[in-house]
């Protein structure tokens, strides 16, 4: 019977052209079997680079698009093999069984069966072997690739921004020269340029990923050509890469999913930044998170936003206005929602409680007397703790040195022909993944050793808070910053006020002379409370009043 017939033909990114069969042979070959069976080709659908195992293929899409219509185009759709149409048995059937609702029948021209149960069957074990071959082709590439990155290279053809990549001058199994990632000197630039902003600020307080895209766009300083936006300067500066390890094999292709990190593949390369700088914006993400801190808190023009705590329900007080706008009040967000029948509190006139903070941090914490009664504990407990963290390191060391013992006889035994490679491979990976999470675990607890109390001298102190108190003195960004590198939370309830704090990061304040810079800022650790019932009748006259 005469139909008229639309041909798809489709070749994968995953292979070359060379090695299966290509866009041109595929169309010739139907174009031939539509003219001796006498079909019509309405129209001729060219997939050039698309995976077979999703639906995500424009060309495949138009073409179902067009064969559900209630008067199609065509009454088939023709292909080389059942594997040009798909890889996935589920979807295949699927989409099949569509095509079928509206009378389009899927012909192969070399697997050719009939619509019968019979027909039906083999033509759906032709797709499961399909898809097993895909399956086990994908297994033994990601094999293959999971070496190549063993051996330090690099897997794709596009480079991490701030790298380039070179050749290392060997040649793969299929004649293709192995590459190794290498600096790019001005993409890199920019990525010092984003932690920098992001760390320490630059000519003002550190700023968010938001401003920080916003600066770099301004400025000219393009991803490639694109604008910068938050998205991606979040994914630089969580990025290993930049401090010298590459990660592979960390997501799964199809799903997207985060795979173990056991799984994960850490390539040594050219480090753009340094450890230390790394860690200190893996600290500041993490204490700026939603999770830890309100959204507004990084860029909010007010003063006490994402710090203040209504203490009688819990919720966050934010800024709201009075009479036209003349007049800022900080409420409870519980009451706002909600209702004021859901919260006792009371609105506070911003500007009176802006005050009273910047009065309070400078009277009770800003003070040589407070700084170094917090500094005296603070020997205190690392004198008592200092033995039971050497103690944590030595464990640790000595479990260093088994993985180390566990490693060279992986390496005596494939040395020996008694292991092939790669069944000890996954192995060795993960004593590798187990030494290098040993060896940050003791450089944290070093780190915690090596706080730089005993540089902070008395006069250090007395002259930080010189300084302090005359800058502290008005809502600011400079007030702004401080606030929020040196305090955590500040709750509010009736006549009290209660300031929380981390001492760690006052320690890096006045190690560092007052600025803002330092990556143990903001930890968020509630350590100390220096105000707590401050004198309820100051806070009424100056607040409620």
């Amino acid at each position: 019977m005469k139909m008229r017939v639309a041909l798809y033909a489709r070749v994968s990114t995953t292979r070359q052209a060379d090695n299966e069969l290509s866009i041109p042979d595929q169309l010739r070959q139907m174009r031939e079997w539509c003219k001796r069976n006498g079909h019509i080709v309405a129209h001729e659908y060219v997939e050039a680079g698309a995976s077979a195992t999703d639906d995500k293929r424009p060309e495949f899409q138009e073409m179902i698009a067009a064969g559900v219509e209630k008067h199609a185009p065509f009454q088939a759709v023709i292909v080389h093999s059942y594997s040009r149409f798909f890889r996935d048995l589920a979807q295949a059937v699927f989409y099949e069984r569509r095509l079928n609702k509206s009378g389009v029948d899927l012909v192969s021209i070399t697997q050719e069966t009939g619509n019968d149960p019979m027909g039906q069957l083999f033509r759906h074990l032709v797709m499961m072997f399909d898809e097993y071959q895909s399956k086990e082709n994908a297994k033994h590439t990601l094999r293959g690739m999971n070496e190549n990155a063993r051996q330090g290279y690099f897997n794709g053809a596009k480079a991490p921004f701030g790298y380039r990549t070179i050749d290392a001058g060997r040649t793969g199994a299929h004649g293709r020269l192995k590459k190794k990632l290498d600096i790019d000197p001005a993409e890199a630039e920019i990525v010092r340029e984003i932690f920098t902003l992001y760390v320490h600020g630059k000519d003002t307080p550190r700023i968010g990923m938001k401003e920080i895209a916003k600066n770099l766009n301004e400025r000219g300083l393009l991803m490639r050509g694109k604008l910068w936006r938050t998205q991606k300067v979040f994914e630089v500066l969580s990025s290993l890469t930049y401090m010298g390890l590459h990660v592979f094999n960390k997501t799964d292709s199809r799903t997207r999913r985060i795979k173990p990190e056991s799984d994960w593949i850490k390539v040594p390369v050219p480090a753009v930044i340094d450890l230390v700088l790394f860690e200190q914006a893996t600290k500041l993400r993490g204490a700026f998170s939603p999770k830890r801190c309100a959204p507004r808190r990084e860029t909010s023009p007010t003063l006490l936003t994402g710090l203040l705590k209504c203490d009688c329900c819990g919720s966050g007080m934010t800024i709201t206005t009075g009479k036209g706008g003349h007049y800022k009040y900080y409420k409870c967000t519980n009451r706002m929602s909600k209702g004021n029948a859901s919260c006792p509190s009371r609105n506070i006139p911003a500007d009176k409680l802006d005050g009273l903070v910047l009065d309070a941090f400078r009277q009770r914490v800003c003070t040589p007397d407070y700084l170094k009664g917090l500094l005296n504990d603070l020997h205190a407990e690392m004198d008592k703790g200092g033995g039971a963290d050497k103690g944590r390191i030595k464990k640790l060391e000595a479990e260093i040195k088994k993985v180390e013992q566990a490693q060279n006889r992986l390496i005596d035994a494939v040395a020996s022909g008694v292991l092939d490679k790669d069944m000890v491979g996954d192995k060795a990976h993960q004593n590798k993944a187990r030494k290098e999470s040993l060896l940050l675990e003791i450089a944290a607890l070093k780190r915690k050793q090596q706080m730089p109390l005993a540089v902070i001298s008395p006069q250090k102190i007395d002259a930080f808070t010189r300084v302090i108190r005359d800058r502290l003195t008005e809502p600011s960004a400079f007030s702004r910053a401080y606030l929020k590198a040196a305090v955590s939370e500040i709750r509010i309830k009736d006549q009290e006020m209660t300031i929380r704090g981390s001492r760690s990061s006052m320690v890096g304040l006045i190690s560092n002379g007052g600025h803002i810079n330092v990556g143990e800022v903001p930890t968020f650790i509630q350590e100390w409370r220096p105000l707590r019932d401050s004198n309820p009748c100051y806070y009424r006259e100056r607040v409620m009043s």
